[in-house]
């Protein structure tokens, strides 16, 4: 009752259905089953966030779909598009902070597909520390979206956003001028290449959003970052039912709250 009171509390501060939610994911994370059940599926905390989805029903952003040019066909496209693309679908598809993409590595052992380019195992290179360390390293896996074979052209179309398509696009033909094993490198002079840095690879992530918006003759968000991939693919994600423990571990964040404070998106 005590929760539901705060929660109550927060409703009326205006906050939303989809952040309460993840409240109650956070709470859950370290609070005791109630009646035998978790909190988040507590049938008093159940009615209570329908209530809330009445009372303050979410407003759908005006986020434009992917659209195939300028970033299709993937074989013709030049090696800047092909860049940007790659790096914006890794970021969204992986959690990872710009620091984390850049400690990646194409050496041997430290990249992998999978069978059919079903799925990518990709490890930062020796000596790498991320922001938040794990006591148990794991991989960045990038999950194939709508793999071949196809049962119908919007299957196909749908696999345009696909992460490890491009990544595998991108390994091969860097191959041919990369002058270093980190994973991305500068794809224009004087640095073709070269190890690209975090700055560079921020500016990738914008210059990719921004040329998504005016593909579809929209006008670029103000403000964009690359961090706005972080705070997009984690609602996301929470939205579509990934546990919040998951989506922490991808993240690399150590607590839930650092969701709810700073990242959670109201999304429909």
């Amino acid at each position: 009752k005590t929760q539901l009171t705060a929660q109550s509390v927060q409703l009326s501060a205006g906050l939303t259905h989809s952040t309460l939610k993840v409240y109650v994911a956070a709470i859950a994370a370290y609070h005791g089953p109630l009646g035998g059940l978790s909190v988040g599926k507590n049938p008093l905390v159940t009615r209570f966030l329908r209530g809330a989805l009445r009372l303050r029903p979410p407003v759908r952003p005006h986020v434009p779909s992917w659209d195939l040019p300028p970033f299709e066909p993937i074989e013709e496209i030049s090696d800047k598009l092909l860049s940007l693309k790659t790096v914006l679908l890794f970021a969204l598809s992986s959690l990872k902070r710009v620091g984390d993409l850049q400690a990646l590595s194409v050496a041997p052992s430290f990249l992998d597909f999978a069978p059919g380019l079903s799925k990518a195992f990709l490890y930062p290179r020796s000596g790498y520390v991320p922001k938040v360390p794990s006591s148990t390293p794991r991989p960045v896996v990038l999950q194939a979206f709508c793999p071949p074979p196809f049962r119908d052209p919007d299957q196909q179309k749908l696999n345009c956003m696909c992460p490890v398509r491009p990544l595998d696009t991108y390994v091969h033909r860097v191959a041919r001028w990369r002058k270093s094993d980190q994973l991305f490198v500068c794809y224009g002079p004087p640095k073709r290449g070269l190890p690209a840095s975090k700055q560079t690879l921020s500016h990738w992530i914008v210059d990719a959003i921004c040329s998504a918006y005016e593909a579809s003759d929209l006008p670029p968000p103000l403000g964009v970052r690359a961090h706005s991939t972080w705070s997009m693919a984690a609602s996301k994600a929470f939205l579509a039912g990934v546990p919040m423990q998951d989506i922490c571990n991808a993240a690399g964040w150590s607590t839930p709250f650092t969701f709810v404070r700073f990242y959670d998106l109201d999304l429909w």
